[in-house]
């Protein structure tokens, strides 16, 4: 007998169909998520790492544009004055790049309220971090400019900001190498002059002693000497924190009882006995390079009187012996040189007597006085000679100064640059003729009258450098004193000139007053000498992720 399944059975077995159906769809879900979930990780992990190239391609983007910029401004240092325009400078990161950079200037924080772009024609106002804050307080950041430059690759944008400073002469109302008198300007044949006091041996008083800062003496503003001051009295450096002392040490080398460690000095400034090395030029040969391409060159003993954007110059090879010089249709410089080589034949005596002063007429030394009002460096490859008060303003009693008169802090643009290869001086003639002798000047009095004259409480408005020499007052141990010398804007100089002798107080030639031009911390006359392998550099750099604005770097 056949036996058949119970209708029970048959219905079990029927409801388990489509149950392998089932499965192969839940386990190719589960597949599709896995596989859908592998991808999008692999998806964003390819937009990650996408991102990160980008990034990376465009902080380079935003170097490259710190480092053109960087190019740019040691090729030309004044080239920051063209402040870079507020749609900024766009260039590409490299040849055949995506990646592109925008550079563009950072108004200074001391700008004046409203400000939002650096303007061509108040640069230092608008771009360059100024001596003091609002609160009254010193600004660390004074004398320096930022950079901003914006790096993009595939739309992603990096912002990296640089702030500039440069090392130079400039940055110094005062600079020497030896604070000894020049072998030029002693008698007979001295012994080797070029030593510090710190020395094996020392400084000596072959090369005339130590030159003393005395109670007479205030240089405000920034100091930096390879070499230790000499005091005697209570002479003052620096107008506060925000100024730099540097020299390697002080000393009480004339015995005037002053104790350590700046033997009655006031040291108003931030001191440092160590700091970088600046290295003179060998020359200032160039200078007559650069003016030869645009500028004047005058060959000869030159007088430069300058009125505004002009100038008269009178030398014996100009056809009358004078012309007008137009300064604004010139680079700027004019270069005054000697007739005979190698040398012009005259080197440095303590001048005296009329005759002595224009004598030589073949001598590349060039007289300079007067009012500017545009940026002029007057170079010459002997002497320069100071022969009346130069200031900036545009008529002879208009001064452009904070007060309007002569002492107050200039204001503009107007630079002026006075580079001689060997001394810068300050016409100081006497009564009678000293020839070679040094020491004292017996009954030789001012000479008040005359084509050549001594100056009374002098001003010079300029920055100065004598190469190889002296900045120096002609007979400054002759004479009665004719007051204060007063000098707004940078001496540097290679050995230390005397302008007056006493102790405590002044009893030939000049007191002094120097006082730094702020402005020349950040600009420069034309084509003015730096020294050797200084140029501009990136003091701090940062990237910035906020507003560029609020990226200050202290």
């Amino acid at each position: 007998m056949q036996l058949r399944p119970s209708p029970s059975r048959w219905t079990r077995a029927r409801s388990e169909r489509g149950f392998t159906m089932l499965l192969a769809l839940v386990v190719l879900i589960i597949t599709t998520l896995l596989l859908g979930g592998a991808y999008v990780a692999v998806l964003t992990d390819t937009h990650l790492s996408r991102n990160d190239l980008d990034q990376k391609r465009a902080y380079s983007a935003a170097q490259a544009g710190i480092e053109q910029y960087n190019y740019d401004l040691n090729q030309n240092p004044n080239f920051w004055e063209n402040c870079v325009p507020p749609s900024g400078t766009i260039g590409a990161a490299d040849s055949g790049s995506t990646e592109s950079y925008v550079d563009y200037a950072v108004v200074a924080s001391t700008a004046p309220t409203g400000t939002t772009t650096c303007s061509t024609s108040n640069p230092i106002g608008t771009m360059v971090e100024a001596n003091m804050l609002a609160n009254g307080s010193a600004n660390p950041a004074a004398g320096t400019f930022r950079l901003a430059s914006t790096g993009t690759s595939n739309g992603v944008s990096r912002t990296i900001v640089a702030q500039y400073k440069r090392d130079s002469f400039l940055n110094f109302v005062y600079y020497t190498d030896y604070e000894t008198l020049d072998p030029a300007a002693l008698p007979g044949t001295p012994g080797d002059c070029n030593r510090h006091y710190t020395d094996s041996p020392g400084r000596g008083s072959d090369c005339g002693g130590a030159i003393n800062f005395i109670s007479a003496d205030h240089i405000n503003g920034p100091l930096h000497s390879e070499d230790t001051l000499a005091i005697c009295g209570t002479p003052s450096f620096g107008r506060n924190a925000n100024d730099s002392i540097e020299a390697p040490g002080f000393a009480d080398e004339s015995n005037c009882g002053g104790s350590a460690p700046y033997y009655g000095a006031t040291v108003n400034g931030t001191y440092s006995s160590s700091a970088t090395s600046l290295t003179p030029p060998p020359s200032d040969g160039q200078m007559l390079n650069v003016a030869q391409t645009a500028g004047t060159v005058y060959t000869g003993t030159t007088t430069i009187v300058l009125t505004g954007t002009t100038a008269t110059v009178y030398n014996a090879n100009l056809s009358g012996g004078s012309a007008s010089l137009n300064i604004a249709n010139t680079n700027g410089v004019i270069y005054v040189q000697s007739a005979q080589t190698p040398v012009c034949g005259e080197i440095y005596t303590p001048f005296s007597a009329n005759s002595t002063y224009g004598a030589n007429l073949g001598c590349g030394n060039v007289y300079v006085s007067g009012y500017y009002n545009t940026s002029i460096t007057i170079a010459s490859d002997n002497d320069i000679i100071i022969d009346g008060n130069l200031w900036p303003g545009s008529s002879g009693s208009n001064y452009a100064t904070s007060t309007g008169a002569l002492g107050g802090t200039p204001t503009g643009n107007s630079l002026l640059g006075l580079v001689a290869n060997n001394f810068v001086r300050l016409q100081h003639p006497v009564s009678a003729n000293r020839g070679t002798t040094s020491g004292s000047c017996g009954s030789n009095a001012n000479v008040t009258s005359g084509t050549y004259q001594t100056l009374n409480n002098p001003f010079i408005y300029a920055a100065i450098l004598s190469v190889k020499n002296s900045f120096i007052v002609d007979n400054y141990d002759c004479g009665s004193s004719p007051g204060t010398l007063t000098v707004i804007g940078a001496i540097a100089q290679y050995y230390r000139g005397p302008v007056g002798t006493g102790s405590s107080s002044v009893s030939t030639g000049y007191s002094k007053t120097y006082t730094y031009d702020d402005r020349l911390a950040y600009a420069e006359p034309p084509y003015f000498l730096n020294p050797v392998s200084v140029a501009w550099q990136v003091q701090h750099q940062t990237e910035c992720s906020a507003s560029v604005a609020a990226c200050n770097i202290p």
